[in-house]
This record gives structure tokens, sequence and C-alpha cells, in this order.
């Protein structure tokens, strides 16, 4: 341990004890200090964080949280529980960051400050978005929650946007579906074509990883009569129900790599690569392959005919 943590960690028990000292009661003191228990506790818990002494300072934060709760100073008490976010993400202990956000977030919310319950949630969702994005769609998702009070449409159209590549990631295709649906009337009010293109497409892509082809044309349709857009869908769904593959590639190569989210272009790469759609095509070739048979037995025996029939009415030397 080198000399400056050893000094801070001496700093912060300095702080605990002046804490404890504020927080004890007497005859003649009959109330705790609260505010200044819970200025040691939160000064104690920067030194041990400096020090990286972090389980030690998480407790010391959460003491000084629980004092500010209790003196009802709703934004300190929040920012508290924001730096016991921050170090739980740097132990990587996620449940602790979603936790922590998501408490930080409601005291913001308590105490009358809902743009920064905004910011605190999406800054969780954005520390666990790769770790645990299960947590992190809980967190975006009360943050649309907490912006749709207050009206903030341009930035809720980023907040469903996330929301709903998060439901992609972790396979809630029926999530992601509501979300879409939820977020049409939005876009429709601030105008936003490709992101409502996007989305039509993303939800017939989520269709046809079920092979419900059905289901995905008539979303398509409702949504055709619903909405004045011109897009692509019709072709992805014309190449799906004839089993093209090539085609099917071409189009995600040159079309779908730019006109949907990575996490749906993730959809339409596991429907090629599927067991299902790869026996498809096989069936397809063995289909066609018959039929073609077929067609060039019936020919030649056409031909035959033809020729005898040739023979017939122009027997040999009378030609």
């Amino acid at each position: 341990m080198d000399s400056l943590s050893k000094k801070k960690i001496a700093e912060a028990n300095e702080l605990l004890s002046d804490a404890a000292k504020a927080m004890k009661t007497s005859l003649f003191k009959r109330k705790p200090d609260l505010d200044t228990a819970a200025d040691a506790y939160s000064k104690a818990g920067t030194c041990f964080k400096t020090a990286k002494e972090f389980q030690n300072a998480i407790q010391a934060f959460q003491n000084a949280a629980q004092c500010y709760e209790q003196n009802n100073s709703y934004f300190s008490a929040a920012k508290q529980h924001e730096q016991v976010g921050i170090i739980a993400n740097e132990m990587k202990s996620f449940s602790l960051v979603y936790d922590s956000f998501y408490k930080s977030a409601e005291l913001m919310i308590l105490g009358g400050t809902r743009d920064s319950a905004g910011i605190l949630l999406e800054r969780g969702a954005s520390m666990l978005k790769s770790s645990d994005p299960e947590s992190s769609l809980k967190l975006v998702k009360r943050a649309i929650q907490v912006a749709e009070v207050e009206d903030k449409n341009h930035q809720l159209v980023t907040m469903y946007e996330n929301a709903v590549n998060l439901s992609l990631k972790i396979n809630n295709y029926t999530e992601a579906v509501q979300l879409i649906d939820s977020s049409y009337e939005l876009l429709e009010k601030i105008g936003t074509s490709e992101q409502i293109i996007r989305y039509i497409l993303t939800v017939c892509l989520i269709h046809l990883s079920k092979d419900d082809w059905v289901s995905a044309k008539n979303y398509l349709e409702k949504m055709k009569q619903r909405f004045s857009l011109s897009c692509r869908a019709d072709e992805l769904l014309e190449i799906y129900d004839e089993k093209e593959d090539e085609k099917f590639k071409d189009l995600i190569k040159n079309y779908l790599s730019y006109a949907v989210d990575n996490e749906a272009l993730k959809i339409a790469n596991r429907i090629i690569k599927s067991k299902e759609w790869i026996s498809s095509i096989q069936e397809t070739k063995v289909t066609q392959s018959h039929t073609h048979n077929q067609t060039d037995q019936t020919s030649h025996m056409n031909e035959k005919k033809s020729q005898q029939a040739d023979e017939e009415e122009f027997p040999d030397g009378l030609l």
C-alpha cells in the first residue's frame, strides 16, 4: 500500500469517528446531527475510494445517503447512491450498480429533479448495457416513464431505440414488438419516417425468424395502411417466401445492413444460417430439380410423339 492510500485511510477513519459522534444522542442532545454525520460519511467514502478500499467506501456512502434521506435532503442522498453505483461498476458488482442507480433516480424524483433522475437512469443503463442487458433494459424503461411525463420527445426516440435494441439483444422479441408499437405515435408526431421504416423491417424480421410469414405479411399490410412510406419490406417477404437464398443475402448486404439497427441485422443473418432455412433451401432445390426433370421428360415425350406422328403421316419414300 502506498503512502497516499495509507494517508487517505487514516483520514477516512477519523471522519468515521466524527460521524459516529454526530449520530450519538444524550440527555442534552435528543436528536442526532444528521447533516454533520452525512457530510463526514460522504468525505470518508471519498477517501476510501481514493485508496481503492471499495467495500469501505460503499458502506460510508450508503451511511451518508441514509442520513441525508432521513433529513429529507433527497438530492444529496441520491448523489451518494450514484457514487456507490460507480464503485460497484468498477468492482463488477452489476446487481449493486442497478440497485444504486435506480435508488438514486427515485430519490431525485422524490426531490423534484426529474431531469437528473433521467440522466442517472441512462447512465446506469449505459454501464450495464454489455454486462447485464436485462437490468439495463429495466433502467431504460424507467427512464422512458420519467421522460414521458416531461414530454421530452426527441430524447424519448433515442430511449425507445435503446430499449428495443436491448430487448433484441436478450432475445425478448415480445418486449421489442411492444416497445416498437408504443413508439409509433411519438414517431408520427415528430416525423421520423426512417425510424418507422426501421421498426417495420425489424418486426417483419422477428416474425420471419419464427418462420411465421403470415404474421409478417399481416403486420406489414397493417403498417402500410397506417403509414404512407416506401420500403423494401414487400421484397423481403417475397424473397423469404420463395426461399431465394442468394437474393436474401444480397438484400442483407445491400439494404438491411444500413436500413435496420445492428441487433435486427443479426436476426436476418441468423435466419440464413439457421438449420430451418438451409433445409428449406435444399428442399426447394430438390423440388426445382424434380420439376425441371419432369419438364425435360415431358418435352422429350412430346418431341417423340411429334416425330412418330410425322412418320405415320409420311411413310418412307413419300416425303
